[in-house]
């Protein structure tokens, strides 16, 4: 991967997904230990190892960030876990949902894109893994075509969207930056403006018509 990162100099994108965490696997020669389960029907070579699979996780993500940072051409990093470990069997998905769907995320810029595009802080307590692209962009200090505007406002304006919970009439839930619920309903007019701006660009361009297309709403930033 750092190769590829290293080589060229045309820009990129890479999404990368890694499995090393990911169970049934399990590590030999542990240096971690569980005394005291919170779970009797805990698996505790699972959780140790799961541990163990987050310490090698930090060593080689420090590692990697290292060489990225060795780097000429500026590089952006969006770090996060796409789902909670199924192993934390102790938590309620129901009392305490947000535990039960959050995991860590980071976004990281190494120096020469610092100091390509300056110093610009987009983190947020909590985000919407669809923000992340509106967020390197505002990171960088990118030109945006109409929709990614949008989607900027929206990070900026409106609390982050919160994906594992709405109602059956599709009325939308959202998490401040103390992860507090709040509803739809109990938004600002302006920020339902643009929550219902938002919904009519996405339903055109899955279910709908495709109107936007023919417009210049994704027309190529120059």
């Amino acid at each position: 991967m750092l190769s590829k990162i290293s080589s060229g100099n045309d820009s990129q994108f890479i999404q990368l997904l890694t499995m090393q965490n990911h169970t049934p696997w399990t590590f030999t020669g542990r240096d971690y230990n569980v005394i005291e389960p919170t779970d009797s029907n805990a698996d505790l070579d699972t959780i140790e190892s799961y541990l163990q699979g987050l310490h090698y996780t930090d060593n080689a993500t420090q590692a990697f960030l290292d060489k990225l940072n060795k780097l000429k051409r500026p590089v952006t990093l969006v770090w996060y876990g796409d789902h909670w470990p199924g192993i934390f069997s102790f938590v309620n998905t129901s009392t305490d949902a947000l535990s039960a769907h959050s995991t860590p995320y980071f976004i990281w810029q190494n120096d020469a894109a610092k100091k390509a595009n300056g110093t610009v802080d987009v983190s947020e307590n909590y985000a919407d893994p669809s923000d992340f692209t509106a967020m390197v962009l505002k990171m960088n200090n990118m030109k945006v075509d109409p929709y990614w505007a949008l989607k900027t406002e929206l990070l900026e304006n409106v609390p982050t969207i919160n994906n594992y919970k709405r109602d059956e009439n599709g009325k939308l839930s959202f998490i401040d930056k103390n992860g507090k619920n709040i509803d739809e309903k109990s938004l600002t007019t302006e920020q339902q403006k643009l929550v219902k701006d938002f919904k009519l660009v996405q339903y055109d361009i899955t279910t709908g018509k495709n109107y936007l297309l023919k417009t210049k709403f994704f027309q190529k930033v120059k």
